[in-house]
């Protein structure tokens, strides 16, 4: 942590002049440095950078914006998450999760119909983290994806739900063709049953 706010201003322009570097992967470099600083007064710099022309800027702005948890740059995100670059919209649903606010559910609800499985994955385990209700007719849909990773990413975020309706779900999935589906399964139906205790 750095106590001299001299020091702090120093480092501060040199991200500030790495921003506008000809090269994207120091741009990239510089707006993953500023997530990291922690600081909301950095979101203006890194909002201008989520319509840098190279994917890994975009990617590392909207990484370090959800870093940041500021639900104010929710609308930021949302209109990167039609983005054309896979990875770029796959950094969108994380950093909505990171920052975890229902205010995301209904661009993740859109994000999980994404053509590119990544993408899918990561919005449905980011609607398990926000843990809304709300997601579950979107996160049981998934379960009928022939991939068996975007199932078992939607057993994952089920599970974080922790609804008793979905126990009957929870079981029937303990007879998926997959075995790590049938492993989060059974997590999830702890998840539930943790909940029911408590």
């Amino acid at each position: 942590m750095i106590q001299d706010p001299a020091n702090y201003q120093i480092i501060l322009d040199t991200f500030c002049t790495a921003l506008e570097d000809a090269s994207p992967a120091i741009r990239a470099k510089a707006a993953e440095a500023l997530g990291k600083m922690g600081d909301r007064a950095m979101e203006p710099l890194l909002v201008k950078a989520l319509t840098d022309t190279a994917p890994e800027v975009r990617h590392s702005a909207i990484q370090a914006l959800g870093q940041l948890k500021n639900e104010a740059s929710i609308p930021h995100l949302l209109a990167v998450g039609k983005d054309s670059d896979n990875f770029v919209r796959q950094s969108v649903a994380e950093a909505l999760g990171e920052i975890g606010s229902e205010v995301a559910i209904p661009a993740l609800l859109k994000l999980v119909e994404d053509a590119n499985c990544d993408v899918r994955k990561s919005a449905a385990d980011a609607l398990g983290k926000i843990g809304s209700d709300l997601a579950i007719p979107a996160l049981l849909k998934l379960l009928e994806h022939p991939d068996s990773e975007i199932r078992q990413a939607s057993v994952i975020a089920l599970g974080k739900l922790g609804n008793e309706a979905l126990i009957p779900v929870l079981i029937r999935l303990l007879e998926d063709s997959n075995a790590q589906v049938k492993e989060s399964a059974v997590d999830a139906l702890g998840n539930v049953a943790q909940y029911r205790v408590a």
